[in-house]
């Protein structure tokens, strides 16, 4: 029997699975990438990205919540447990871009060790382009995270938890960008 080598992490995108199985992995394990882009073994699979809109990854990021209440329930104790783990999602979550191919297929180092911004300029985006809950979905602020996850709980459906995350963008957004900016400046190496 021959060596059976196992890829370990560090994949984000379907083109980077493909470029590891051309070097000769077997298979291929993903941690942090999954979490990021949760659709990742779909892409896969059909060998190319799905573009997902804020609003698509709205309904996805719910369901995640419905699954959530589900298995701890929906009660007062169901959502503080869901709690440990929802917010931090977002952590990962708030990660996702495109990433196409043509821009980024040649990439030396994997995507997931990339540092990425609000805005993507070498796929056209400036800040101003951005709709608001593209930016809330994207923003790294921890509390946006546990206000997002807020809003997705107490939501009943995807239009009303589409209305919640826009209501926080207008009324919320620019202070959490803020923090970032502010935290960017006491960490260096870190971006809003």
């Amino acid at each position: 029997p021959g060596l059976f080598v196992i890829g370990n992490g560090d994949v984000l995108t379907h083109f980077e699975v493909e470029r590891r199985f051309s070097e000769g992995v077997e298979a291929i394990m993903t941690g942090r990438g999954a979490l990021i882009r949760p659709w990742l073994f779909h892409e896969v699979a059909t060998g190319k990205a799905l573009v997902l809109s804020a609003a698509d990854r709205v309904m996805h990021y719910r369901r995640l919540v419905v699954l959530m209440k589900e298995h701890f329930g929906e009660d007062a104790m169901g959502r503080r447990k869901a709690f440990y783990f929802l917010p931090w999602h977002f952590g990962f979550l708030h990660r996702y871009r495109l990433l196409p191919h043509e821009v980024y297929g040649s990439a030396a180092q994997p995507m997931i060790t990339t540092r990425m911004d609000t805005f993507d300029t070498l796929v056209g985006e400036t800040l101003e382009d951005l709709p608001l809950l593209e930016r809330l979905l994207r923003c790294e602020s921890e509390s946006a995270h546990m206000e997002i996850a807020g809003a997705l709980w107490d939501s009943s459906s995807d239009s009303d938890a589409m209305m919640a995350l826009e209501r926080l963008a207008v009324t919320q957004l620019m202070d959490w960008e803020q923090e970032v900016r502010l935290k960017g400046q006491a960490e260096p190496g870190r971006g809003g």
